[in-house]
């Protein structure tokens, strides 16, 4: 009889994935602990895998639960559990802090009247100090001193406001005037 060829039995042993493994074990377990286990477990991996897939784990749960949050009057929907205590008093903002002492009591939510107070307070400030930053545009404010005209920018209308002035006060007084500044302007300059 011709010998036959025996297949071999191989063994498929279907190692676990590690970071299943991971999250399999106990949180109370630290990462060297985990490793000793997998090592047992005849599973290689390092206690920074560890931290890397414990890490991970949390995060996404957070990412899930996070849900964003707004300083309007819809956050008074959410729970006490979910909105802030300044959150809360901005969110009844039309009421006044004993009526919102009053209402937070029954959601909940401690407060005392004071931090109402506080709270509006550090708002109040905070919407001046961004006012203040913010550049105006186009807005002017109302001038208390008269209009000053514009100068003179031509001859013309120089000689138009000097007779202006003649005719005004006379021209006596107006040449008075007149060689009383050229003494002063010649005085300056230093001719004689």
């Amino acid at each position: 009889m011709p010998k036959t060829k025996t297949a071999k039995k191989t063994s498929t042993k279907k190692t676990p994935n590690k970071s299943d493994f991971i999250r399999s074990q106990p949180a109370s377990l630290s990462g060297p602990e985990v490793v000793a286990k997998g090592k047992a477990a005849g599973i290689k991996f390092s206690s920074q895998l560890v931290y890397n897939v414990r890490g991970g784990s949390k995060a996404t749960k957070a990412k899930a639960k996070k849900t964003p949050t707004t300083r309007s009057s819809a956050a008074i929907v959410k729970s006490p559990a979910t909105i802030s205590k300044a959150d809360f008093v901005r969110a009844h903002a039309s009421l006044s802090p004993k009526e919102i002492v009053a209402k937070g009591k029954a959601a909940g939510v401690r407060l005392t009247a004071t931090y109402v107070y506080n709270v509006r307070g550090y708002d109040k400030t905070a919407r001046k100090k961004k006012a203040a930053k913010k550049p105006t545009t186009g807005a002017t404010t109302s001038r208390k001193a008269p209009a000053v005209s514009r100068p003179i920018t031509t001859s013309s209308k120089a000689e138009m406001l000097l007779r202006a002035v003649a005719a005004e006060i006379g021209l006596g007084p107006a040449m008075e005037i007149l060689s009383g500044e050229r003494a002063m302007v010649r005085a300056v300059i230093g001719v004689g």
